[in-house]
């Protein structure tokens, strides 16, 4: 079976155009001119309505649903047209029950379409260098003629608690008449969770303060202007993230061999299995497609102006690695097996954590711990 996921949010909303001016024709056209009539039968097709779509879509075919082993399509390729938020909600939709993840076949093909776009981008860093064409031609090739392999997922824990938190439209109407009031209509709301899974990065400091901020109401408002508004002004004020970091490294010989990384006070924390956070944002260069390694990001409080260079020095082909200062702050990059973050702020402002764009506030003294997950559940056309 295939299936067209079409985000009508995601990025800069050209998901349904995408899909009917293009993928949509483009697909009648193969199956017309395919030898094998079965093989390219029309795909059902899901046009997302709110931010839940997905993950009810997930839930019924990714056996999350109650339903036996044997109920489960043996094998199943889900086109999303969509950004990485598309994947997570996929991913933490499906049921990860060993039983199930025996019997179920899931294929996830990407066509760009989001803000970010890590997870492509990423996977076809190697035909970037090659390849004189857009995302979006190369995404085609990739669905049409591309490989299955093995998509690494990580699994972030939190302490009890700790609650997702997102900003959601009410269904008010605005008191004024002013169409640019119509952001600021959102009101705050906090799931309990426990544990969630990614593809892309989980990260405390900066970054997840960036990826809060800029979704708040006071910023919404701004548009695609937020998140250089929101960076000018946590690069003002460059807060030292107070918390303590715990790595433990692929060579330890003991699950309870942990390093602590000196000092109280952060700014950056990221955990990745990627390359790149953006097509020109190499976070973590040594990063190879699907290579199923973990690696972090760290440097401590730098101040504004050293983090603004880390950031361009990253825009540049990741040559942030290995950035050093007289005072003894460098830019700590290495692999590692599990991260935990003990978030000690008082202030909520400063314990958000971020997993692949989903924001989760960590109570006072609470975990955030990021290690591999061994079994994904998923493949990915490559």
């Amino acid at each position: 079976e295939v299936d067209v996921v079409v985000s009508t949010k995601s990025g800069v909303g050209l998901s349904l155009q995408f899909w009917q001016s293009v993928l949509q024709p483009l697909w009648t056209v193969i199956a017309e001119q395919s030898s094998d009539a079965d093989g390219r039968e029309s795909p059902n097709v899901l046009v997302t309505e709110d931010a839940q779509s997905v993950r009810k879509f997930a839930r019924r075919v990714g056996g999350s649903e109650g339903k036996s082993a044997g109920e489960i399509a043996e094998s199943r390729t889900i086109i999303l047209l969509s950004g990485d938020g598309g994947v997570v909600d996929l991913i933490n939709g499906s049921s990860h029950d060993e039983s199930v993840l025996e019997q179920r076949q899931l294929l996830l093909a990407l066509l760009p379409l989001g803000t970010g776009n890590a997870l492509f981008h990423s996977l076809h860093k190697p035909l970037g260098k090659t390849e004189d064409a857009s995302p979006l031609v190369l995404g085609l090739r990739t669905l049409f003629s591309g490989v299955p392999a093995n998509l690494p997922l990580f699994r972030a824990s939190f302490s009890p608690g700790s609650r997702i938190v997102k900003f959601t439209p009410t269904t008010e109407e605005p008191l004024g008449d002013d169409a640019s009031s119509n952001p600021l209509h959102l009101e705050k709301e906090e799931t309990r969770v426990s544990h969630l899974f990614g593809a892309v990065v989980a990260s405390y400091g900066f970054h997840s303060s960036i990826v809060y901020e800029s979704d708040t109401p006071e910023y919404r408002v701004h548009g695609d202007k937020r998140f250089g508004m929101v960076a000018q002004e946590l690069l003002r004020e460059s807060h030292p993230y107070n918390a303590q970091v715990d790595v433990r490294h692929p060579s330890s010989s003991s699950a309870s061999q942990w390093e602590t990384i000196p000092g109280d006070k952060h700014a950056y924390v990221l955990v990745t299995p990627l390359s790149n956070l953006e097509r020109t944002f190499t976070i973590s260069p040594a990063s190879k497609p699907l290579d199923g390694k973990l690696r972090l990001v760290h440097f401590g409080t730098i101040g504004g102006e050293r983090t603004l260079d880390v950031m361009m020095k990253a825009y540049d082909e990741g040559k942030h690695i290995g950035m050093k200062w007289d005072d003894g702050h460098e830019v700590r990059y290495e692999e590692v097996d599990e991260v935990k973050v003990t978030v000690l702020e008082e202030d909520e402002r400063w314990r958000k954590v971020c997993i692949d764009g989903t924001i989760v506030d960590i109570p006072q003294g609470g975990e955030l711990s990021v290690r591999k997950e061994e079994k994904s559940g998923f493949n990915i056309l490559v």
